[in-house]
């Protein structure tokens, strides 16, 4: 009997328990509805990172449902709503705590890229550590597709986090 198949066998078992367990977590954490509506590459990405967003919710216990863009108009919508939702995906985070939401709309289109800018000041300790001063920022960030729906996600449940502490 030969040991390394056996041994080879059970670690691809444990491999595949372990990747079913953690896209049970992703399906429960993180729900794409109209899937088929969405943009190929844009749900391809999604999917792709569908167990970091998984892990994510979990560790923040919330839960976030991405819609396609149109999923928030009604029946009787304009020309000009139409235009505003077009191309973009409707996002809802949900504390699972206290049930709160935030939702955002987020641009689906893949090979752009988004600008990410922050303003302001930062504190900074000076020579002799008794005091502090403050030095003015102007940051900028070129991000991807994927990134900028990580930020636009982490920028939501920061701020359920923040409505939970008042």
């Amino acid at each position: 009997m030969q040991i390394k198949p056996v041994i080879s066998k059970i670690v691809n078992r444990v491999e595949d328990i372990r990747a079913n367990r953690l896209d049970k977590i992703a399906k429960k954490h993180v729900q794409i509805h109209n899937d088929y509506w969405m943009r190929d590459d844009a749900l391809n990405q999604i999917l792709t990172a569908r167990r970091t967003l998984g892990n994510y919710a979990r560790k923040e216990n919330v839960k976030i449902d991405i819609y396609r863009g149109d999923h928030i108009l009604g029946d009787l919508t304009t020309g000009r709503e139409e235009n505003a939702v077009a191309n973009k995906l409707f996002v809802t985070v949900t504390d699972l705590s206290n049930s709160k939401q935030k939702q955002a709309l987020i641009p689906d289109d893949v090979s752009k890229i988004y600008l990410n800018q922050k303003v302001g000041y930062r504190i900074y300790d000076t020579s002799d550590e008794t005091q502090q001063g403050f030095k003015y920022i102007c940051e900028s960030h070129e991000d991807s597709f994927i990134r900028n729906f990580y930020r636009k996600i982490s920028e939501m449940v920061n701020s359920l986090k923040e409505q939970k502490k008042k």
